[in-house]
């Protein structure tokens, strides 16, 4: 799965995916901001164009994903090349969930179960890396070369890494399952499970890579970036199942409510979209060495 941040293409349409996604939760920012009983027409408005914002920003993530696979197969990279394959098909899926989402102008039910399925397929991919590289770490190899280093990211450093691998997948096997939970609109109960279940998922995440960090294997200088953007977002899930739980009297009140949500969640993506940009500049200095 690193494959698709060490090469420069791939990355750089993650960027571009972080710029629209932010452009998209910048508009339900703005249709949150104006939901009022004399403003409907406008605020859904908006919020329709911020949900087909966020689809084009997932066919960027998509497109990168498709571009990393893309390049190991022209390698003959194979085992690299059905990994992606994974990756891409998990992506598609999310991507789809998006669309349909957007395309019922936020009343799919089924849209949020497509997605919740996308990411667990990455799920199942992350598990199977812990596994394998659990298995890795047992054998002969990892006693017979105490000394070597391993890379993610552009980092590395010493220390055993399957724990992490699978922290980070029951992480994303929490996103999944809250992200499902959200399909059933108007419910309060299964929108805050959802909203806990999906910062819980997001932090067990940001605690594998602050770990790997603090072990060493992961100094490059995007990784402070992208535990800023999982925090964030990790907050902005658990603020949306607090506002899900609550009772507001006006329109304008759950209005202001979401509108939290939507500019934590916009705060979040910002600082991932920097991690992305910072690791072009990285890749670029690889690439092209300064004079």
């Amino acid at each position: 799965m690193e494959q698709i941040i060490r090469s420069m293409t791939p990355v750089a349409l993650l960027v571009a995916g972080a710029v629209v996604f932010v452009l998209g939760t910048a508009f339900l920012l703005a249709s949150d901001a104006t939901l009022a009983s004399s403003s409907l027409g406008a605020s859904s408005d908006l919020g329709q164009a911020g949900r087909w914002l966020q689809f084009l920003a997932a066919v960027c993530a998509l497109s990168a994903v498709c571009t990393a696979g893309w390049e190991v197969i022209v390698r003959s990279d194979w085992a690299a090349g059905a990994e992606i394959a994974a990756a891409a098909l998990g992506t598609l899926l999310l991507t789809i969930g998006l669309a349909a989402f957007a395309a019922s102008n936020g009343s799919s039910t089924a849209a949020p179960v497509t997605s919740a399925v996308g990411i667990g397929v990455w799920a199942l991919l992350v598990l199977s890396r812990a596994a394998r590289v659990s298995l890795a770490e047992q054998g002969p190899a990892a006693g017979a070369a105490p000394g070597m280093r391993t890379t993610l990211l552009g980092g590395a450093g010493h220390g055993r890494r399957a724990d992490l691998w699978l922290a980070a997948a029951l992480g994303l096997f929490a996103l999944a399952i809250g992200y499902g939970f959200t399909s059933a609109a108007g419910s309060a109960g299964p929108e805050v499970a959802g909203g806990v279940l999906q910062a819980l998922g997001v932090a067990a995440v940001a605690g594998s890579v602050a770990v790997a960090r603090s072990r060493q294997m992961l100094n490059s200088p995007p990784v402070p970036a992208v535990l800023a953007g999982l925090v964030l977002l990790a907050v902005s899930f658990l603020a949306a199942g607090v506002v899900a739980g609550l009772s507001f009297s006006t329109l304008t009140a759950l209005g202001a409510g979401l509108t939290v949500v939507a500019a934590v969640e916009l705060a979040a993506v910002a600082a991932l979209g920097l991690a992305a940009w910072a690791r072009v500049r990285e890749l670029y200095k690889v690439t092209v060495p300064l004079p």
